[in-house]
């Protein structure tokens, strides 16, 4: 095998990937910044879920949000679920592991709040619920998707935003996800904070 060669196939096809979100998911990705902008101006926060690798990206999302990117500037309010352990535990032993998010949500919604949803599977019942909690807290869904997350995409409502990776390969789609996140965030700085060019 020729590890060069396998080299310049991933990065090849990297920049593919990325060309073809290119051509694709600008208006979406700028509406959910603008959704996401007006939570935050009205007080809202955004609560962040993932579903196996996507609760790093949700994780790596709130972190950006709360810290930085960039530039220096205040913290913004975000809350990935995943990150509480001893809160997991808690509701999948007491309750169910279907509950692990929605319980959650239950407590810490609030209309006009935003949930941030990666998911890259498809009949994933902690995220179903999740999105099903949060609609009846009158929250929005600003959702990460690919083609396998169908039963994510089929319970967004007109309010929500779905930002749905349409490529195939788990790494391909990682990759335009966190291309998304980092744009999400720098749209966000420039609405709150102004250009930095």
């Amino acid at each position: 095998m020729d590890f060069q060669e396998a080299i310049y196939t991933q990065f090849a096809q990297s920049f593919e990937a990325q060309q073809q979100a290119l051509e694709s998911l600008p208006p979406y990705i700028e509406h959910a910044a603008k959704v996401i902008f007006s939570s935050i101006v009205s007080g809202g926060k955004i609560i962040c879920i993932g579903n196996s690798t996507g609760s790093h990206l949700s994780q790596y999302f709130s972190t950006l949000m709360l810290d930085r990117m960039d530039r220096e500037r205040p913290g913004l309010p975000a809350i990935n679920l995943s990150g509480d352990g001893s809160a997991l535990l808690a509701i999948t032993h007491n309750d169910s592991y279907h509950d692990v998010y929605s319980k959650q949500i239950t407590a810490l919604g609030n209309s006009g709040d935003i949930l941030f949803v990666v998911a890259n599977r498809g009949n994933t019942s902690p995220i179903i619920q999740a999105i099903q909690a949060a609609h009846e807290r009158k929250m929005s869904i600003v959702a990460l998707t690919s083609p396998e997350a169908k039963n994510v995409s089929s319970l967004t409502s007109q309010d929500d935003t779905e930002i749905k990776i349409n490529l195939l390969g788990t790494a391909r789609v990682h990759e335009c996800q966190l291309t998304v996140i980092h744009i999400l965030v720098d749209l966000l700085e420039r609405q709150l904070f102004g250009s930095d060019d």
